[in-house]
């Protein structure tokens, strides 16, 4: 393989002065700029469209219902067995939907005492 040949360079290569005295153009818009804006993330009144109709709708509250397969003493039960066993991480599941529900104050709906985690 040829080797590439170095390019000389020049000797007297032109050295360009610096004027200390430059001004710095700002742009008109970073001139009129009054810094940070706040912008409201939460609106609390209805914002209607030009024929008057609400164009944002919440939907309704909702009422979660939580129906483990059994009651949570069977379910811990259930729970630490092998690992390997399907019925195992199933009862892991349920214990922690119930968990879970209770946190979020869900309804609870089954067999076992009410409310047991």
């Amino acid at each position: 393989m040829a080797a590439t040949p170095e390019i000389p360079r020049p000797e007297n290569l032109p050295v360009q002065e610096i004027n200390k005295e430059a001004e710095f153009v700002v742009p008109e818009t970073l001139q009129q700029s009054t810094g940070v804006q706040v912008v409201q993330k939460n609106f609390k009144a209805q914002v209607k469209d030009d024929h008057g109709q609400p164009l944002i709708q919440t939907p309704p509250t909702q009422v979660i219902q939580v129906t483990p397969p059994s009651d949570t003493t069977t379910l811990t039960t259930q729970s630490k067995g092998d690992v390997t066993s399907s019925s195992t991480w199933l009862a892991t599941f349920w214990l922690r939907i119930i968990k879970k529900a209770l946190y979020f104050g869900w309804k609870i709906i089954g067999k076992g005492e009410p409310n047991a985690a």
